[in-house]
């Protein structure tokens, strides 16, 4: 018995239908002087906006600049309007990876530093790169700031906030000295938990004797943690999963006291990678970079793709997918929504494949996209946002409610959808809101009809079917089907037959399509999936 897809009430009921949707820019505002400045992250209190990053520039609306590159804090009104900036830094150079709201008004910013002087007041590690951690007031002022690592050179990646109010910050190091307990080869990944005061609670090394960089972590709803990287694996540390190339992605669960309770390794015989983690129902998912199209990745476009990965909670694949084009791609932003669907967010440089409508002229420069996934992994759609040159983004994306975001990311250029100027060809800080609006409504359902669409999923073909009176239709009514994918190219029309039509799927790609069912003034649409 075949299953019904949708079965049309017999009324004359009346209700729109969306069949594709386009995101729209509300407000826009770049930021920055005449040399380079780069927004990192946004948070939003009390309807203000706190965006942070780095800054070179000595002018424009950066009212002062320590030397080399700063921490710059820029404050906005809920239309990106400027309030107030901030620099924060010393002689050499310093930058924001992360702004943190903690409790009662207190923010952390968390990045690096160079520099032993200026806001530094306490440098154990001179001239070497260092993690800094800043604890500021809403008015940005410096509650205490903090230097941890070695003398061998120590980068930040990112930090979180914990259940207690604490923070971690998490990068790579090289030092086996200062702050660091373990150190087990080149570059480790290094993590290390501060309490509110700036005090350290603990600090936790993975890796081996070759080379691990972190991408992410989360704490996880059993107390523990889940960490994302890549390494070279080689031996000596406490990595042992087993690589499939040069780098693979790895993922490593802690417990509460930061025992390992699970790894393992994922790619192919190429450079991979874990950028970013969520927690999901079914267990985690991440999303990383794919420059393999062999081991456990597959469906691979070319460069480096944004590699989705969905595991259950002990680390096996439940599905994986590969998003982009011929060039690269890279995840700064997942989430699930309400619906069960994925987004993800990150700069390409691609304009096929996946990957529609990028503004850039050449493939060295990027757009910021955006693209939705269904749960098991299926395209939805997706939209390229930026200029003819280069807008790129790091954490700065802050979802606000239902469909609305503001980016936080940079640009060098005034075209397409950049509609702020630059105050140089070189990168400002690029701020926008964007909010989803449908571009395409229907308002008329079939009447009368019983109708059947099988099967859905569907391999080789799928069958329209309809219960049709011959009473129902005028006799020279026009009657088809077309049939896009989700990018809104046509990839099929049909002529309605009256009770049976038949779509060969056979060589039709995997992948999310949109059916209309068009018969006189009547329109029905829907979804279907097509699975190889």
């Amino acid at each position: 018995m075949k299953n019904s897809f949708f079965l049309l009430i017999m009324t004359s009921l009346t209700f729109n239908i969306s069949i594709s949707q386009e995101w729209q820019i509300d407000w826009q505002q770049c930021f920055g002087g005449t040399e380079n400045d780069y927004a990192t992250d946004i948070v939003e209190k009390d309807s203000i906006y706190l965006i942070i990053g780095v800054s070179k520039s000595p002018d424009g609306d950066v009212s002062f600049n320590h030397g080399g590159d700063d921490g710059w804090l820029v404050q906005t009104d809920m239309q990106g309007n400027l309030l107030w900036e901030k620099t924060y830094g010393g002689s050499s150079g310093d930058g924001f990876f992360n702004i943190l709201e903690s409790a009662n008004g207190y923010y952390y910013l968390v990045g690096g530093s160079n520099s032993n002087d200026g806001d530094i007041t306490n440098d154990p590690y001179p001239n070497t790169m260092d993690f800094w951690i800043v604890k500021i007031d809403s008015s940005g002022n410096i509650i205490w700031e903090r230097i941890v690592g070695g003398n061998a050179g120590d980068h930040i990646v990112n930090g979180i906030l914990t259940s207690d109010n604490g923070i971690i910050a998490i990068g790579y190091s090289g030092s086996s000295d200062g702050d660091i307990s373990v150190h087990y080869g080149l570059y480790d990944i290094w993590m290390i938990k501060l309490n509110s005061e700036g005090e350290t609670e603990w600090d936790f090394t993975i890796g081996n004797t070759a080379m691990d960089f972190p991408g992410a972590i989360i704490e996880t709803s059993d107390g523990g943690y889940l960490v994302g990287g890549s390494s070279e694996i080689i031996g000596g540390g406490n990595l042992t999963c087993e690589t499939n190339g040069l780098a693979d992605a790895v993922i490593i669960k802690l417990d509460s006291l930061r025992n390992i309770e699970w790894q393992q390794c994922y790619g192919g015989s190429e450079y991979d990678g874990a950028l970013e983690l969520i927690e999901i129902e079914e267990g985690y998912m991440f999303a990383g970079y794919a420059g393999s199209n062999d081991g456990n990745i597959s469906g691979w476009h070319g460069g480096d793709d944004i590699w989705l990965v969905k595991l259950d909670f002990w680390g096996d694949i439940i599905w994986q997918k590969c998003l982009g084009g011929g060039y690269h791609e890279g995840p700064k932003y997942l989430e699930q929504d309400d619906e069960g669907n994925f987004i993800v967010i990150g700069p390409t440089q691609s304009n096929n494949g996946d990957v529609s409508g990028n503004h850039s002229l050449l493939p060295t420069d990027s757009d910021i996209w955006m693209v939705k996934v269904t749960e098991s992994g299926d395209v939805v759609w997706q939209q390229c946002f930026g200029g003819e040159e280069n807008e790129t983004l790091q954490n700065g994306i802050l979802k606000k409610v239902g469909n609305n975001y503001i980016i936080a990311g940079e640009t060098n250029d005034e075209s397409g959808d950049v509609l702020c100027t630059p105050h140089s060809w070189k990168n400002d800080y690029w701020i926008f809101e964007i909010t989803m609006e449908d571009t395409t409504t229907v308002t008329n359902i079939l009447n009368n009809v019983g109708f059947e669409l099988y099967p859905n999923p569907a391999i080789d073909y799928v069958v329209f079917e309809l219960e049709v009176q011959s009473s129902n239709f005028e006799v020279n009514e026009k009657r088809k089907i077309q049939i896009s994918n989700v990018f809104g190219h046509e990839v099929a029309q049909l002529p309605l037959k009256s009770e049976k039509t038949v779509w060969d799927t056979r060589k039709i790609d995997a992948g999310l399509y949109i059916y209309i069912i068009s018969i006189g003034e009547q329109i029905e649409t829907g979804k279907i999936i097509i699975r190889k």
